[in-house]
């Protein structure tokens, strides 16, 4: 209510909003948010999503569980800072600050890597940018694949055909290994 200037009530003002438009805007921001959310916990490689200061905004179950680490030690931190800076790790920089900022995408960025909690890992990247116009920032996608164990396997075969290559080398008579098609595979000099 607003007075006149003796004091005596005057008239009153009443400012009515309209707010429909801007609750059904939030309503879908959410949707969009809890859409988003459950494609990136649907993947089964490890996720997380980074704004463009590589802070992490969420991360899959596949990641906190691969990597030892809770959402609350997780969300909201620089990913160079999780468990205690066990992931500044140089070729990763390599990754953010070099290559990433000239290609919007990155397949297969092998990261080898010793982690305090679950030790040796050797990881296979895929990342991501994608600009958001609503924020007007770009948030990146990164990917993860343990290959650890196709990696040890693979120096085990490549061991064993070594070691089998100078066996067949120290055989004083001619011999040629052949595949199943028949094709040489490997000779000795004899």
């Amino acid at each position: 209510m607003v007075s006149d200037a003796s004091g005596n009530p005057g008239f009153v003002v009443a400012v009515v909003e309209d707010i429909t438009k801007r609750k059904q805007a939030e309503a879908e921001i959410q949707d969009a948010r809890e859409y988003a959310e459950n494609i990136v916990e649907t993947v089964r490689e490890p996720l997380v999503v980074l704004n463009s200061e590589l802070m992490i905004l969420t991360a899959n179950h596949s990641f906190y569980h691969t990597f030892k680490v809770k959402p609350e030690e997780t969300i909201g931190h620089f990913i160079y800072d999780l468990g205690n800076r066990q992931w500044d790790i140089p070729r990763l920089r390599v990754l953010f600050e070099d290559i990433l900022p000239h290609d919007t995408v990155i397949n297969g960025y092998e990261v080898e890597h010793d982690f305090l909690s679950i030790g040796r890992k050797v990881i296979l990247l895929n990342a991501r940018q994608i600009f958001r116009k609503e924020i007007g920032s770009h948030i990146i996608l990164l990917a993860m694949e343990d290959i650890t164990e196709r990696k040890r396997l693979e120096t085990e075969i490549q061991d064993a055909l070594e070691y089998a290559e100078n066996i067949v080398e120290t055989v004083r008579e001619p011999l040629v290994v052949l595949n199943s098609e028949l094709k040489i595979l490997t000779a000795n000099h004899s």
